[in-house]
């Protein structure tokens, strides 16, 4: 696509949870199949047409893991590329008051963490983001 000259970028956009169980002052990682990475991260997924982002959020967390959410806010949007694509992240703020999880085929397993875990587990731009959007600054 082009504007006046110049080329514009086109991203898919992927909504992604830091989701909170705040009596177990916890959050929920999954491991991605090893095919497939296999790293630890988030709930969430592709926004699909026709649907805002917070039900995108809600969708994707039930499909994945079985868990109602309630979607709080954003806490922050980054880009990457991934498998030669760009893909815009927008990070939520998710609560939920359940604790068993019922993984799809996408994720191999679940952990509830703590902050000092979840530290641990991240790799790669999810780390980094984290820290420097202050993901661990929140209260769990």
């Amino acid at each position: 696509m082009r504007r006046k000259g110049r080329t514009l970028m086109q991203a898919h956009i992927v909504v992604k949870t830091l989701l909170l169980n705040h009596t177990l002052r916890k959050a929920l990682l999954i491991r991605r199949n090893p095919d497939d990475f296999g790293n630890w991260e988030g709930p969430g997924g592709a926004v699909e047409e026709n649907e805002t982002l917070e039900e995108a959020v809600m969708r994707e967390v039930l499909e994945e893991t079985g868990l109602s959410v309630t979607p709080e806010r954003i806490l922050y949007a980054s880009m990457d590329n991934i498998h030669g694509k760009k893909v815009v992240f927008l990070v939520y703020l998710c609560s939920t008051t359940e604790e068993n999880v019922h993984l799809s085929g996408e994720h191999t397993e679940y952990r509830w963490v703590d902050k000092t875990e979840c530290k641990a587990m991240l790799q790669g731009g999810i780390a980094k983001d984290f820290k420097k959007y202050g993901v661990y600054e929140l209260e769990w």
